[in-house]
């Protein structure tokens, strides 16, 4: 709490003032303006997600306190800093961290996929070479019926920022780390098509979804490849959802920093929600400086549609 409550909002989103873009999820980049609608349409975006159960163990090398915290203790303390998000789906960073969100919050809005292309990174190694790809087109795999520029991308790309670890992701887990990691991100499991079971090892009992998440009332479509490619194989336009994403995360941004919202948690002395206010308020007069340019944008694209 000490260390949050001294943080400065333009240290934790970068030096200029459109954020450090790297840790925004897709409608919080439409939301905050860094790309327009009409430039998520147009363009050629993707995502790479990874089993859920070895990207917490990922997490947990970048994230834990040195050393001495284990495995164990670090999953357990991610999880009690997943409660606001787990109980009311809270998505704020001064909630909840970007590193502790599910990854279809980065992809996905409402049940509906944002990026272009999702691709699993455990299927990347068929990218190293250009017959490796090739390979794969008669298989169920997420490098098939890729777009050619997201695969021109992928080709040969090197895995640079390796970590070099004393045993296999698996062998992190026992019983309770395996419960605690699917019921956190269990929603992903779902989405991206991972196996709750850890084939490497048989000694561990598969986790059951919990069926009292209320996220998990959220129905999603089966992620996409290319979510932008129609049943004639022509590129169709996803304008309408991305145009009524961004109007919801405005709308949320300006009741989360209105004076009566930011009054209310001074009086009530909610450091984490005052600060959330403060941020709020901030991408606000950000979205006033570029508000001509993006309601000009916004009335050129409705006149085009028409």
């Amino acid at each position: 709490p000490l260390f949050r409550l001294c943080e400065a909002v333009d240290w934790c989103t970068g030096t200029n003032k459109h954020g450090y873009i790297m840790h925004l999820t897709a409608p919080k980049l439409l939301g905050y303006g860094y790309v327009t609608p009409h430039q998520m349409d147009s363009m050629c975006s993707l995502a790479i997600v990874r089993n859920p159960y070895s990207r917490m163990v990922s997490i947990y090398g970048y994230n834990r306190f040195g050393k001495r915290e284990t495995f164990k203790m670090f999953v357990r303390r991610w999880k009690k800093l997943m409660t606001p998000y787990l109980l009311e789906g809270e998505k704020e960073e001064w909630y909840t961290p970007c590193h502790l969100l599910p990854m279809f919050e980065f992809t996905h809005s409402d049940g509906k996929q944002l990026v272009q292309s999702v691709v699993k990174q455990e299927e990347l190694k068929f990218l190293k070479t250009k017959e490796g790809g090739e390979t794969l087109q008669q298989e169920d795999s997420t490098v098939t019926n890729l777009p050619d520029l997201v695969r021109d991308a992928l080709l040969g790309m090197p895995h640079t920022n390796r970590r070099a670890t004393s045993k296999k992701w698996f062998d992190y887990y026992d019983q309770e780390t395996m419960d605690l990691a699917y019921q956190m991100y269990h929603t992903d499991f779902q989405v991206f098509g991972y196996d709750a079971a850890i084939p490497q090892r048989p000694d561990l009992v598969p986790p059951r979804k919990d069926r009292r998440s209320g996220l998990g009332a959220t129905k999603f479509h089966q992620f996409s490849r290319n979510s932008c490619m129609g049943p004639d194989n022509l590129r169709i336009s996803n304008a309408d959802l991305f145009r009524s994403v961004t109007k919801e995360e405005r709308s949320k941004m300006f009741r989360r920093s209105s004076t009566t919202a930011l009054k209310s948690s001074i009086v009530a002395l909610d450091k984490a929600e005052i600060l959330a206010s403060v941020a709020g308020i901030r991408h606000i007069s950000i979205l006033k400086e570029d508000s001509t340019e993006m309601d000009q944008s916004s009335a050129h694209e409705n006149k085009k549609d028409d």
